[in-house]
């Protein structure tokens, strides 16, 4: 698959690498994401027929001779309109550093001069230790993200006394109702887990992703499947991926019959616990600013990062679902499985 407008501008700032090329570029880069891992772009593509990865090297050219980054891309078509992100199915993806210093308003540019409007990068915030960004403010998106830092050092009682009254009440108050935290152990307890999830997206007329995504990272080595469990119930999870210093809380799921349980605030305690004394970030994932999730992770006390976007923003998408938002929690749990598949396109 090529390009449509490559033009000469575009042939001098990207080359395009092939997957194993994309490999040992990925070997050398100085930060990388579970998501750039090729193996999970395989993945989705054996499992979404309508979404191929491509991958280019950037600044292949340069005078210094010195290659910049490599960026991978996700190519599908929405409502006859390609689209390009990097990446899907995850709120981070963008570019790769292979040196300590790119200029992030260059790469804009090159970025939209290349490939055209049609693309969405949103980048990692660790990325900006690397991308030198003059302004942020025209590049912010609508999500956010809050980090729980310097686990390394800090005392589990301090750590604890310095949350909010009402965040503390709530994890005594779980604690309280014998909840038993425990890892995900077999493909029952999994299936479990998704059902949750599974609910509480169609619950929030949302497209949710499908069980063979979750079947996926149970089986990867750096997923980590975390579970509440009530007189032999599961009743909540929480879905952890760790790369390099960071452990990244990607997905979560409860029973909303025990919503007032405090099953999610004991599962993030239970995560931050395991995490004190060691060099790790614990990442709370991306949130629409001002939504009660991000609410929830704001409550930690955590660094809060806004997170950049080039291209697409979410109001200049092309397709809403309003009408099918409507009647998404009325259809039959089969039918929504069966569409979700299609869907999804429209949610990345």
């Amino acid at each position: 698959m090529k390009f449509k407008n490559q033009n000469s501008k575009l042939m001098n700032k990207f080359q395009r690498l092939t997957q194993i090329e994309y490999k040992e570029k990925l070997e050398k880069t100085l930060f990388k994401t579970f998501f750039h891992n090729p193996e999970w772009h395989d993945f989705l593509e054996k499992e979404f027929k309508w979404l191929k990865f491509e991958y280019y090297l950037y600044g292949s050219n340069r005078r210094d001779g010195k290659d910049e980054a490599i960026l991978p891309f996700a190519r599908f078509r929405v409502l006859g309109k390609e689209k390009l992100v990097s990446l899907p199915f995850c709120e981070y993806g963008g570019p790769l550093p292979l040196r300590n210093e790119i200029s992030f308003d260059e790469f804009f540019i090159d970025a939209i001069s290349g490939f055209g409007k049609n693309i969405k990068i949103r980048f990692h915030p660790g990325l900006l230790d690397y991308f030198i960004v003059p302004d942020p403010a025209p590049f912010i998106s609508n999500m956010t993200t809050n980090w729980i830092k310097d686990l390394i050092t800090v005392d589990e009682k301090q750590l604890l006394a310095s949350f909010r009254k009402t965040l503390r009440y709530e994890i005594r108050d779980a604690r309280q109702k014998n909840i038993l935290i425990k890892k995900c152990e077999n493909a029952k307890e999994l299936k479990q887990f998704y059902g949750l999830y599974f609910a509480n997206l169609k619950r929030r007329k949302t497209v949710p992703y499908p069980f063979s995504i979750f079947e996926f990272l149970y089986h990867n080595p750096n997923a980590e499947i975390i579970l509440a469990a009530l007189n032999g119930k599961i009743v909540g999870g929480n879905l952890f991926l760790n790369y390099g210093k960071f452990t990244h809380y990607f997905f979560s799921a409860f029973d909303y019959y025990y919503r007032d349980f405090g099953i999610s605030y004991l599962l993030v305690w239970d995560k931050i616990k395991n995490l004190i004394g060691q060099d790790k970030i614990l990442d709370l994932g991306a949130s629409p600013k001002d939504s009660s999730l991000d609410i929830f992770k704001r409550g930690w006390g955590g660094t809060e990062y806004p997170i950049l976007q080039l291209g697409i923003k979410r109001s200049e998408e092309s397709l809403r679902l309003s009408k099918l938002r409507n009647i998404w929690s009325l259809l039959p749990d089969f039918v929504v499985k069966k569409l979700s598949p299609r869907l999804i396109k429209y949610r990345l």
